[in-house]
């Protein structure tokens, strides 16, 4: 290896444009070429050709302008802005599914959680903001006789218990989905962020 190092044909120097490792007998004439020809990208600090900067720049760096909201976004921050930032991104209801910008969705839950469907097992009237409570509380046990029995008539009563419910349980699986998505995405910003400073 010492051999290999003190062999003037295989030294090597560090250049001081673009910072690589080129061997020495070459480094006149890198120097020059890469002076006059390369750039460094001040947002990622890659050695770019001078003639392609601005369209590096447009396709790496340039901010996007987000089309619902109308406000330009940095491009290492799209992915989240689309996916848990944007106030016009279209979300659904965990009531009815009905699909509204996201700055119109808290209102809209509101009023929608407080419509009512019946509940077949009790028969009452419950709000769906509190079905998964509701079944939870009252029909929780009920439902687990209900797998023990093997009559016709209890396995009856079990489809009447869970017809209701089902809109509201495919809706509490999407809020967890959008909640797990939100997290992972909050995550991927944070890493982000955190290589830009």
């Amino acid at each position: 290896m010492a051999a290999a190092d003190s062999d003037p044909a295989i030294a090597t120097s560090t250049c001081a444009h673009c910072q690589r490792e080129i061997p020495s007998s070459n480094m006149a004439l890198h120097s020059v070429h890469c002076a006059r020809n390369l750039q460094k990208c001040d947002h990622c600090g890659d050695m770019v050709p001078r003639k392609l900067m601005d369209e590096h720049y447009g396709e790496n760096h340039a901010p996007v302008d987000c089309s619902l909201c109308k406000h330009a976004i940095e491009r290492e921050l799209w992915d989240l802005h689309t996916g848990i930032q944007c106030p016009q991104r279209m979300l659904a209801c965990q009531y009815c599914e009905y699909e509204l910008p996201a700055v119109d969705l808290f209102e809209h839950q509101d009023v929608c959680g407080n419509r009512t469907e019946y509940c077949q097992e009790c028969r009452k009237y419950v709000r769906l903001r509190e079905w998964i409570g509701h079944e939870i509380q009252f029909h929780r046990n009920s439902s687990a006789d209900a797998e023990f029995s093997s009559d016709g008539a209890t396995l009856e009563k079990e489809e009447h218990a869970t017809a209701p419910g089902q809109p509201v349980r495919s809706k509490h699986k999407q809020l967890l989905v959008t909640i797990a998505i939100a997290g992972i995405a909050v995550l991927i910003g944070s890493i982000l962020y955190q290589k830009r400073g």
